[in-house]
């Protein structure tokens, strides 16, 4: 009780500076990203109380000072550099695909970008490409043609019975309206991650302790932005959220 009295005596500078040096700094050490509600809970077993508006104040200074980074609307990390993918495994296919469709809106990753990530190396690369359904199938004939294993939003049986991974083997998706955008038709790391989660089981790519782990390193390594990916991947908010992002 004279702890309680003695934190409700305390000047607003004091709180901050509490906050700052104590409460983030623990948080930072625990965890790799963590919300709003999370500092809340902190300052609350700290015995400290903040109005809302003021905790918000408070946070953005601190993003400001460097202490957290930004990682999306109420979301915090301890990471500062964004964590990224090489683009260099999907520049052919985005070169064959500008080439024959110029005016086509599309974006690719491929699961060999994810091999610093994972546990094991991914040797036979999997292709997957994203654009309007419509145009799908007339994609996949055309790189068919220019020597690609393409295939246009395949099925379980078109996986089980014909496709193989491999470096020309491209998996056309209709793309989604709400997808994160990319640059120079590289899908960010965001909407990979969560294509990732729903593809590797889709077309036998992973096991699910794979993708995990995949999941856990990508956290681990760099900034992303949560808001993006939760945005895009209401099933992966939850998996994650659950996990306290603690890698």
């Amino acid at each position: 009780m004279v702890e309680r009295n003695r934190v409700a005596q305390l000047e607003p500078h004091d709180r901050k500076t509490i906050l700052f040096t104590r409460v983030l700094t623990k948080l930072k050490e625990q965890c790799a990203y963590f919300s709003l509600l999370t500092v809340k809970r902190a300052l609350s077993n700290a015995s400290i109380e903040l109005a809302d508006d003021t905790l918000r104040e408070y946070m953005s200074e601190a993003m400001k000072a460097g202490i957290v980074s930004n990682a999306g609307r109420g979301w915090y990390s301890r990471h500062i550099s964004p964590v990224c993918l090489d683009p260099k495994p999907v520049a052919k296919i985005i070169r064959a695909v500008k080439k024959a469709f110029p005016l086509l809106d599309f974006c690719c990753w491929s699961t060999v970008q994810f091999n610093p990530f994972a546990q094991h190396l991914i040797a036979q690369p999997t292709i997957l490409l994203y654009a309007d359904s419509d145009t799908l199938s007339t994609v996949a004939v055309v790189l068919k043609e220019s020597g690609w294993d393409a295939w246009a939003n395949p099925g379980k049986a078109d996986v089980e019975r014909f496709i193989r991974p491999g470096e020309k083997t491209v998996i056309l998706r209709p793309a989604k309206s709400d997808q994160p955008e990319g640059k120079d038709h590289v899908a960010p790391i965001e909407k990979a991650l969560a294509d990732l989660a729903v593809e590797a089981n889709k077309l036998q790519l992973m096991d699910a302790a794979e993708v995990q782990r995949i999941l856990d390193a990508v956290f681990g390594a760099g900034l992303l932005q949560l808001t993006i990916l939760f945005g895009y991947a209401e099933d992966l908010k939850k998996k994650i959220e659950s996990r306290e992002l603690t890698h």
